[in-house]
C-alpha cells in the first residue's frame, strides 16, 4: 500500500538521469521530465512518475517509467524485501499472463533515491482511489452500473490469473520458507509481530483479542499454496478504457498460502470501503456472496472456511491503522491524543464479525489526514 513523501523531485531528477547513463551506455543527452511523486500513491513505499527521453543513433526516443521507492525511514511493515518484489514482477512479467508492469532496474544503491528501488514500465490506466475510497468520490461512481459490473468481473479474474500461477515452475519456490513466512500459520505469525512492533507498547484490547481468535479458531491448512498478490484489491488494478486490467501493482505483502487468504483481502477492504466508513456498494458491483461465486466459477474452486480469512484480512489491515496512526501523529497530520491506533473503521468491523467489544467512540481514519 507513503504517508509522506519524502523525496525531493529536482535532485532526484538529475540524479535518476545521471543513474541511466549507465544503465544504457549508448544513450545520449539524457533528460529526465516531469518527475511527481503522487500523494495517492499508497501508504508504504514511495511512487515516482517520470519521462525519460535521449539520444540514441541520431533519434530521440521517450519513455514513461516508474519507480517504486522502499522508505528510506520507518515505513508501515516491520520489515520490507524490494528484491523479493523485483524477483516477483520479473518472473510474473516474463512467464505468466498477469498484467503486471514490466521491471527494468532493481537498484539498491541509496545515493540515487534515498534507498534501494525498482524501476519498471510505466502503464497508462486509472487506479480506484482509496483517500476518498472509491465508493464515495471519483471516477468509478461515474461508470454505468454495467462497466462497474464488468470492472469488478475483471478484478476477480486477475485474483483467479495470479492464484494459477506456476510459482515453483517460474523460480519462485524461495517464497516457501519461514523467511519468507509461507502459509497460513507463518502469516499468523508475521502479522502478530507486526502487532507487536506497530504498537510501541500502547495497549490494544480489541486487536490483542482478534488475534487470540485468530490462533484459536485457525482451521486445519492442507490446501495447496498458491501465490497470494497480498494486497488484492481493485485499488492496486490500473484499469484501461474498456475496464480491463491494464496494470497489476503492489506486490509488497506478496506470499504463499492458501487461495482464501487472498481472498478475504477483497472481501474485506471492499467491507471496509462500503460498510466500514457507511457507503452503499456501488450499484455493478458484485456483493460478498456474488465474489465468490464467480471466483469458485472461474477457478474451479470450492471456497472454504472464507469467514475466517476475511476476519484475518480485517485483521491486517487494522494492524497497519494502528502502525500508520503512529506514523501520523509523528508527523503532525494527527494529535498526539488521537485514537486511530485502537478505534478505526477496520478494528469497528472486526469487532463487529467475531463479537468483540467495540472500541468506544468514533472510528478515525487516514481518510483526509496523509
Amino acid at each position: 500500500m507513503a504517508l509522506h513523501n519524502r523525496i525531493d523531485t529536482g535532485q532526484a531528477a538529475t540524479r535518476v538521469a545521471k543513474w541511466l547513463g549507465t544503465k544504457y551506455p549508448a544513450a545520449r543527452d539524457i533528460v529526465v521530465d516531469n518527475l511527481q511523486v503522487p500523494n495517492a500513491a499508497g501508504m508504504s513505499n514511495e511512487t515516482v512518475l517520470f519521462d525519460v527521453s535521449w539520444r540514441e543513433d541520431g533519434v530521440r526516443t521517450t519513455h514513461g517509467l516508474v519507480a517504486r521507492v522502499q522508505p528510506s525511514g520507518p515505513g508501515v511493515f516491520i520489515e520490507y524485501d524490494l528484491r523479493k518484489e523485483a524477483q516477483v514482477i520479473s518472473a510474473l512479467s516474463d512467464h505468466t499472463p498477469v498484467a503486471v508492469p514490466k521491471l527494468l532496474f532493481y537498484e539498491e544503491d541509496p545515493s540515487i533515491l534515498g534507498s534501494p528501488f525498482l524501476v519498471m514500465s510505466r502503464i497508462d490506466g486509472q487506479a480506484p482511489g482509496d483517500d476518498p475510497p472509491f465508493t464515495v468520490d471519483g471516477w468509478v461512481l461515474e461508470l454505468t452500473p454495467q462497466q462497474r459490473r464488468v470492472m469488478w468481473l475483471n478484478s476477480i479474474d486477475v485474483l483467479a490469473q495470479v492464484h494459477a500461477t506456476d510459482w515453483q515452475g517460474i523460480g519462485l519456490d524461495f517464497l516457501d520458507s519461514p523467511d519468507h513466512h509461507a502459509g497460513v500459520s507463518g502469516q499468523l505469525k508475521l502479522w502478530r509481530d507486526t502487532f507487536e512492533w506497530a504498537t510501541e507498547g500502547e495497549p490494544n484490547p480489541t486487536m490483542e483479542a482478534a488475534l487470540d481468535w485468530l490462533r484459536d479458531n485457525m482451521p486445519v491448512d492442507d490446501r495447496p499454496k498458491v501465490l497470494c498478490w497480498g494486497d488484492s484489491r481493485p485499488g492496486n488494478i490500473l484499469y484501461d478504457g474498456q475496464l480491463n486490467a491494464a496494470g497489476v501493482l503492489d506486490w509488497e505483502m506478496v506470499c504463499l498460502a492458501n487461495r482464501e487468504y487472498d481472498l478475504g483481502w477483497i472481501l474485506f477492504t471492499t467491507r471496509h470501503h462500503t460498510e466500514g466508513i457507511g457507503a452503499p456498494l456501488p450499484e455493478g458491483f458484485l456483493d460478498r456472496a456474488a465474489t465468490i461465486d464467480r471466483y469458485q466459477e472461474i477457478t474451479g474452486h470450492q471456497v472454504n472456511d472464507i469467514d475466517y480469512y476475511e476476519v484475518f484480512a480485517g485483521v491486517r489491515l487494522a494492524i497497519i491503522m494502528v502502525r500508520a496512526a503512529h506514523m501520523l501523529i509523528a508527523a503532525g497530520a494527527l494529535p498526539h491524543d488521537s485514537t486511530m491506533a485502537q478505534n478505526n473503521h477496520a478494528s469497528q468491523l472486526v469487532a463487529k464479525l467475531i463479537g468483540l467489544p467495540a472500541p468506544s467512540g468514533a472510528a478515525v481514519s487516514y481518510i483526509g489526514n496523509r
